[in-house]
């Protein structure tokens, strides 16, 4: 009698043994978002990349890293980048079927070029353009203060979008946004330029997070309705309120409401009539 109880004791445990293994669940993966700490580094020095997963639980490796060059090693939830040659490097991560967005970061040879590249931006963002005539002078004035004013309504994490005073021509090979929106996954995967309307202001996420989006050159009504418009990703677009070509690669990858994102690597504006003939 006793060895028949010893014996369902054994097969009692046993069994909830086997429940207690089959009852963990592994998580998938969703999103990878990188987030670099700058976006121009002298040569060989280290510069951090921040990485951020859906469910966070997930790290990343080395050997889900892809650069067009240098070197990435991942610790943790960061990744260190380094490059031996000046140049700009593309840096993305995938694992599975979830891929990161991409970023760029430029590596420079003399650290006079990172002031000089410093002191342009600034002079850019926060300098008006001068001219002889008073009335260009006003001109210039008023367009400071209104590009100040969508950025403050935008967030002070959002970026300063100014034009170009001359922008050229339409390329005949841009793809419109429209186009895109209507059948994306006919475009996921390839390297294109599309054309679209970009806005004054940024788009913003569950977390009041902000982000870049394009629209069709026809223009958009709903900035946070990813049927409306494209998200953008990669590099940072800093123009905004007119017509602009963007080159890049369109991929599927859900972020938020999002089912598909353009990963930036050069962007232009051109002529508002030249996109339109």
């Amino acid at each position: 009698m006793k060895k028949i109880i010893s014996f369902f004791a054994v097969c009692s445990l046993i069994l909830l043994a086997g429940c207690s293994a089959t009852s963990k669940k592994t998580e998938t993966l969703k999103t990878i978002q990188l987030d670099p700490e700058a976006d121009k580094v002298l040569v060989d020095t280290d510069t951090d990349i921040h990485i951020k997963t859906d469910p966070a639980t997930i790290q990343l490796t080395d050997k889900d890293f892809t650069c067009s060059g240098g070197n990435v090693k991942v610790t943790k939830d960061n990744a260190e980048f380094s490059a031996s040659d000046a140049g700009t490097y593309t840096i993305s991560a995938k694992q599975g079927n979830v891929t990161s967005n991409t970023i760029t970061i430029t590596v420079v040879a003399e650290e006079s070029e990172l002031v000089a590249a410093a002191d342009t931006d600034q002079t850019t963002s926060s300098a008006p353009a001068t001219d002889d005539s008073q009335t260009t002078s006003n001109d210039a004035t008023t367009s400071t203060d209104n590009t100040a004013s969508s950025s403050s309504n935008a967030g002070s994490s959002a970026s300063t979008q100014t034009q170009t005073q001359n922008p050229g021509e339409a390329s005949p090979d841009a793809i419109d946004v429209a186009t895109i929106l209507s059948d994306p996954d006919d475009y996921v995967g390839q390297s294109i330029t599309i054309i679209g309307a970009l806005p004054q202001t940024a788009a913003y996420d569950a977390n009041n997070n902000p982000y870049e989006i394009i629209y069709p050159t026809s223009g958009g009504s709903d900035i946070n309705d990813p049927s409306d418009r494209l998200r953008l990703e990669g590099a940072n677009v800093t123009i905004g309120g007119c017509i602009a070509e963007l080159t890049g690669t369109l991929e599927k990858q859900k972020i938020g409401n999002d089912q598909y994102v353009f990963n930036v690597t050069s962007f232009e504006e051109v002529s508002d009539e030249s996109a339109h003939s």
